[in-house]
C-alpha cells in the first residue's frame, strides 16, 4: 500500500487568493495521486461546502478508489472538523477533543475513547487506521529519559485497557497536526510516535509549516521537521518529492 503525505504553510497565513487556490491544489493532488491513502497536514481547508463540491469533480475525475483524510479549521467549540473521504464522499469522522496534556482529564480522554471507537478507526483495502488529531497524543505520557511513552490516566486501569485494546487492534496510527512540535517538546512527541508504531505498527505525522520550513525541506532532501513515517519505532525512509512550490509530498509504501 502507498501513504501519502502532504504538508502545506499555515493556512492562517495565506493570503484570500492563496486559500482559493488551496482548494484546487488538493483535488489536483487527489484526482492524480497513486497513492492508495493521503493524509494532509490539518486546517487545509475551511469551508465544508468545498468538500461537496470535491466529492463531485472527484467521483468524475478520480479513476481509482483513493481515501484521504483532512480537517478542516471551522469556528466554535466543536472545531478543527475531521473529514474522510472513502467510496466516493466525505464523511465527518469527529473533532479534536483535547490539545494539551492539562486537557487530557478523566472525563475528555472517555470521550476521545468513544469517538475513536465510533468513527476514527477506518480501514483502507484491509489495512486498519487510527487517528488522532495533533495533540490529542497526549493521551499518552512521555517518561523523562525513556523514549518509551506511557498512557497518562494511569490510575484508571479501565481507560488503559480500552486505549491498549484500540491499539492492538490497528496497523496504523496517524497523528496530523497543526503546529511542528520542535525545541522541547520534540523528544516526547518522538517517544509518542515511537510507542505507537511498536508492534510493528506504522505511525505517521505531518504538520503545518511555518517559517522557513519549506525552504530548508525544500533544500535538504533528509528533512523531516514536518513529516515522519515511523515502523517498529524506527523512522522509515520516504520517497521524497517536490510535487509543487507552495507544498511538499511524502511517500510511503507499507505492507
Amino acid at each position: 500500500m502507498k501513504i501519502q503525505l502532504v504538508s502545506f504553510p499555515a493556512y492562517n497565513r495565506l493570503s484570500m487568493k492563496k486559500r482559493l487556490d488551496r482548494y484546487g491544489v488538493i483535488l489536483d493532488i487527489l484526482i492524480h495521486t497513486e497513492a492508495d491513502f493521503v493524509m494532509f497536514s490539518e486546517w487545509a481547508l475551511r469551508d465544508p461546502e468545498d468538500l461537496s463540491s470535491m466529492e463531485v469533480a472527484l467521483r468524475k475525475l478520480r479513476k481509482k478508489p483513493i481515501t484521504a483524510l483532512i480537517e478542516l479549521k471551522e469556528n466554535g467549540k466543536n472545531a478543527n472538523q475531521l473529514y474522510l473521504f472513502q467510496d466516493g464522499v466525505w464523511k465527518n469522522i469527529g473533532c479534536q477533543i483535547f490539545a494539551t496534556s492539562k486537557g487530557a482529564t478523566e472525563s475528555e480522554v472517555e470521550l476521545l475513547l468513544d469517538q475513536i471507537e465510533e468513527f476514527k478507526i477506518f480501514d483502507v483495502n484491509g489495512v486498519r487506521f487510527l487517528c488522532l488529531q495533533c495533540g490529542e497524543n497526549n493521551i499518552m505520557r512521555s517518561v523523562k529519559g525513556e523514549d518509551r511513552a506511557v498512557f497518562r490516566l494511569q490510575k484508571r486501569p479501565d481507560l488503559k485497557k480500552r486505549f491498549d485494546d484500540i491499539l492492538g487492534s490497528v496497523d496504523v496510527v496517524l497523528n496530523p497536526t497543526h503546529t511542528p512540535w520542535v525545541g522541547r517538546y520534540n523528544e516526547a512527541f518522538i517517544s509518542r510516535l515511537k510507542t505507537f508504531s511498536e508492534k510493528k505498527r506504522y505511525c505517521f505525522t505531518c504538520t503545518q509549516m511555518k517559517g522557513n520550513q519549506l525552504e530548508n525541506a525544500r533544500n535538504n532532501p533528509k528533512d523531516n521537521s514536518t513529516m515522519k513515517g515511523m515502523h517498529s519505532r524506527r523512522l522509515m525512509k520516504p520517497i521524497f518529492t517536490n510535487q509543487d512550490k507552495d507544498y511538499l509530498i511524502q511517500f510511503y509504501e507499507i505492507d
